[in-house]
């Protein structure tokens, strides 16, 4: 199959419309998902030739934003992070504690002692569900929205691995949330104010920081398990409008912003 060619076909049907907007006012939030060694660097998922770009591009993005924004950014890292007695279907082992692959990836480990970062690891691919603490009375608390909230959030910026997996889980979840009004201190007895505050929070996606792991070899797969191949381009396009299709803005960047480096990706 002409990968290239359907890629083209996708393209023309699923349209992806991307954006370059001013950031939002006052705080803005920037989650970076699953950008650890394990899908980055060596284990059964990782794909360092997909990913390369992804990482320096989160990486500019930061230290871009960091710069133009100064305190009013705020990151929010998951770290994918697997008990090695509890599989993960269909995906092999990966990211298993201790083994090192769930460590951040080291062209982002200066995440971890920057001011105004915040590091949650998650044992599932949905990350919203994966910051659900156990109160252990049978109720459980979203870590996430209590961020969202807590830092008075005015915009969310998703990147990261893998666009069409645990990025887009999240951003669907996330655009629920927002729905649901998880994401506001706005009390829903005062509606219009309710309404605002979750209609002007925007989910944004910067697709030059989104990346998906690579597994299309000719001829079947080994176990002859088709349901795990994975045609990256594909994947990544279908990923990116999956999440446009609900209600996220896909965006390459912020007005005034040099080009980043990255995927190149335009829809």
């Amino acid at each position: 199959m002409d990968r290239t060619a359907l890629l083209e076909e996708l393209k023309q049907a699923l349209v992806v419309r991307v954006e370059r907007p001013a950031p939002p006012e006052g705080k803005l939030g920037l989650i970076v998902v699953d950008v650890v060694r394990g899908f980055t660097r060596s284990g059964s998922l990782a794909d360092p030739a997909s990913m390369a770009p992804m990482v320096e591009a989160v990486n500019d993005l930061v230290r871009d934003l960091d710069r133009r924004l100064g305190d009013r950014l705020r990151v929010l890292v998951l770290r994918d992070r697997h008990p090695a007695d509890i599989p993960e279907p269909p995906y092999p082992p990966h990211c298993i504690v201790g083994t090192g692959e769930e460590r951040l990836d080291p062209e982002l480990d200066w995440l971890l002692g920057r001011p105004g970062t915040t590091v949650l690891d998650k044992d599932c691919i949905n990350g919203f569900v994966g910051a659900l603490t156990p109160l252990g009375d049978g109720t459980w608390r979203s870590q996430l929205s209590d961020w969202v909230v807590e830092q008075d959030l005015r915009g969310l910026v998703l990147a990261g691995d893998c666009t069409d997996i645990c990025v887009s889980d999240l951003a669907v979840a996330l655009l629920s949330a927002r729905n649901h009004g998880m994401l506001t201190r706005t009390n829903g007895d005062h509606r219009e104010a309710y309404v605002q505050a979750i209609t002007e929070l925007p989910i944004l996606v910067f697709a030059p920081g989104c990346a998906t792991f690579n597994l299309d070899p000719d001829g079947p797969l080994p176990g002859d398990n088709e349901a795990l191949r994975h045609p990256a381009q594909l994947a990544q396009h279908v990923g990116l409008w999956l999440m446009a299709s609900r209600g996220a803005r896909v965006i390459d960047g912020f007005a005034g912003q040099t080009r980043l480096r990255g995927s190149g990706f335009s829809g």
